[in-house]
């Protein structure tokens, strides 16, 4: 199950699974929809949230819907995308993700370039990518230790280049 809302997202999606009868592509917000599907019946599923973060609710958003989804389904694996910026709401977001006290859990950053508070185009914003996982695959964390390096040799823009790769298992 595809969601998503922008529209010009949502018909490249739905064309782009048209002939795959096992996707279905939905125009509605996955964060609400995310109770609409879980449990799935096969009691296996990955749920990866990848919303635009464009209002600084979003990231409460995110948390709130996370929490309902563990409470419904804390077997499931769960991915939030979050995009590394100097602002507060993003710097708070990977600490409230890992206040949830899930058993198992992975994160990893990857800094292409320097933070900079500068506004500008060239300077400021984005600076890098984290994803957060909850009830991670066991080789996904040795997976990750072999490419980050790669990714930040590849994509490094400056010195500040670099990754971060953090777990957490409870059950180990």
């Amino acid at each position: 199950r595809l969601f998503e809302l922008h529209p010009q997202d949502f018909t490249a999606l739905a064309q782009l699974f048209a002939k795959d009868h096992r996707v279905k592509v939905e125009k509605q917000d996955g964060l609400h929809a995310l109770k609409s599907v879980l449990p799935p019946p096969s009691r296996r599923a990955l749920v990866l949230i990848d919303p635009p973060y464009e209002l600084a609710d979003e990231y409460r958003q995110v948390v709130s819907a996370l929490k309902d989804a563990l409470q419904r389904f804390p077997i499931g694996t769960y991915m939030v995308w979050y995009p590394l910026l100097e602002n507060a709401e993003a710097k708070r977001l990977p600490q409230k993700l890992e206040a949830l006290k899930c058993a198992s859990t992975l994160r990893a950053e990857l800094r292409v370039r320097t933070a900079s508070r500068r506004s500008d185009l060239t300077s400021g914003g984005l600076y890098g990518s984290g994803l957060f996982v909850i009830n991670p695959p066991w080789t996904l964390e040795a997976s990750l230790q072999e490419v980050m390096p790669c990714l930040v040799e590849l994509l490094g823009q400056d010195a500040g280049a670099a990754y971060t790769l953090e777990s957490q298992d409870s059950v180990r």
